[in-house]
């Protein structure tokens, strides 16, 4: 799960490490050389938190351009609802990742970074599943810029 700028970060760091950025397979298999790092916002503390997340990350010139370089200009951001739901219950879990979502969304078209919301819902009701057209029409005004993976 991502709660900082430096869980993402670090992420991107084992990358480079590794030398997966610029050789062997995944080098050649993976746009830009890199895996996307999508960061993950579950609890409710992190989803409070995401937008804040992400600005902070973009306003790295060096991920910015890593971001914009190797990836198009596209971010994607994971949503998960299992612990959310667990934390505080369906009704503050839902809210609150529908804030997320926005702030999220309003953090990339600040950056201009186009972002994708990648929903990790789990497949029982308790772990955040349900039908997936409501899924779909909970979402934020604005929120689907690229797509929608449920």
């Amino acid at each position: 799960m991502a709660s900082n700028a430096s869980d993402v970060l670090a992420v991107e760091l084992l990358q480079k490490d590794a030398r997966l950025a610029v050789s062997g397979e995944l080098g050649r298999a993976c746009p830009g050389g890199t895996l996307r790092v999508a960061p993950l916002f579950e609890t409710v503390k992190d989803l409070r938190g995401a937008g804040s997340v992400i600005r902070k990350l973009l306003s790295i010139d060096w991920y910015r351009q890593h971001i914009i370089k190797n990836h198009n200009g596209h971010q994607e951001v994971m949503v998960g609802y299992s612990d959310s739901g667990k934390d505080a219950g369906r009704f503050t879990a839902a809210w609150e990742l529908y804030k997320a979502q926005e702030d999220v969304v309003a953090a990339c078209k600040e950056y201009g970074i186009k972002v994708t919301l990648f929903h990790g819902r789990g497949g029982s009701i308790g772990r955040g599943g349900g039908p997936t057209y409501m899924a779909i029409q909970s979402q934020p005004p604005g929120s689907v810029m690229v797509g929608f993976i449920a």
